[in-house]
């Protein structure tokens, strides 16, 4: 089968500090450069013919990256669906050079308490994202509100929700994951945020919140279809294998995509994925929402009938 998804990580840059990702710790102690323009506009096309229909320019903060207006540019003319998401630092300021080429964009938004929100993003944010919601809906965007939730904020919930509908915004609900010392999301509040995903303005993945709440990924019966399905490039310009988070196989995308695709090495990796031991109870969204797709199961149909919900609540619901 075909990957669907591409997470680019343009750069690992980031200009907030969050307490529950380190993307931004491992910058500050390798210092990576961001990745170059030129490969991005000679490796969009060749996703594209490899299957891929959605495209994450991600980071780090995508919003550093000077060049990533070109790169939208690039995508949407070969056809590829583009995500972004922001802290909203330097949207304001950025948001003109942006409009139109980003399908789904991502405002971060943990609390509707301007203290909370700041407290977990280790930045003074939150006017930034208030300021950002009303550019954003000046340019005719309709930007999601991305609600990470944590043992500490999930009954930010009902300020969330008040606030994205007021907004005619959807709340998307994105569980934190267990990474690298980073807290596990207690059952209690997986329960608990339940009972919100049939409200109007809210997207719940009922299927990552089942397969959490059964304790993520079993090496012995792997669900993870993160080879499969997605392709992961670094700004480095390699092949990062399994993913990011877990990579230890980089492939420098200096020859075919095509046939890299092809090889030993990624056959033995799709025949691998979710079987390592760092696997073990992963739950790690970006990779499993597209593996949801990969095998038709209950978790299939829990995502797809969570995913019509999305659409019917932004592009019928709201209006």
């Amino acid at each position: 089968m075909k990957p669907i998804l591409c997470n680019y990580y343009i750069t690992e840059r980031c200009n907030a500090k969050c307490d529950f990702c380190d993307i931004w710790k491992k910058n500050q102690l390798r210092k990576t450069a961001d990745c170059s323009l030129n490969d991005v506009l000679i490796n969009l096309p060749r996703i594209k013919k490899l299957g891929v229909r959605f495209i994450d320019f991600t980071g780090g903060e995508p919003l550093l990256h000077p060049d990533l207006p070109e790169m939208l540019k690039a995508a949407k003319q070969v056809s590829l669906f583009t995500s972004v998401t922001t802290n909203c630092l330097l949207y304001p300021e950025r948001a003109p050079e942006l409009a139109g080429l980003v399908d789904i964009l991502h405002f971060s938004l943990d609390s509707s308490i301007e203290r909370e929100h700041d407290s977990l993003r280790g930045r003074k944010i939150f006017h930034k994202v208030m300021e950002s919601i009303k550019i954003a809906k000046q340019l005719k965007e309709k930007p999601d509100l991305l609600y990470t939730v944590t043992n500490s904020n999930y009954k930010a919930i009902d300020g969330l929700i008040q606030l994205a509908t007021k907004e005619k915004l959807i709340l998307l609900i994105n569980p934190v994951f267990s990474y690298r010392g980073q807290e596990k999301l207690d059952n209690d509040v997986l329960d608990y945020l339940d009972r919100y995903k049939k409200l109007p303005y809210v997207y719940l993945n009922r299927a990552l919140h089942k397969f959490m709440q059964a304790g993520g990924n079993n090496p012995a019966s792997p669900r993870c279809r993160a080879v499969t399905s997605s392709i992961v490039i670094s700004p480095k310009n390699q092949l990062l294998l399994p993913c990011y988070h877990h990579f230890f196989k980089a492939i420098p995308l200096n020859s075919n995509l095509e046939q890299i695709y092809k090889s030993k090495v990624i056959k033995y990796f799709q025949r691998t994925q979710g079987k390592f031991s760092f696997c073990e109870n992963c739950t790690i969204n970006c990779y499993f929402d597209p593996s949801f797709l990969y095998r038709v199961d209950d978790l299939f149909w829990q995502s797809l009938m969570s995913k019509i919900k999305y659409g019917f609540d932004k592009f019928i619901r709201i209006r």
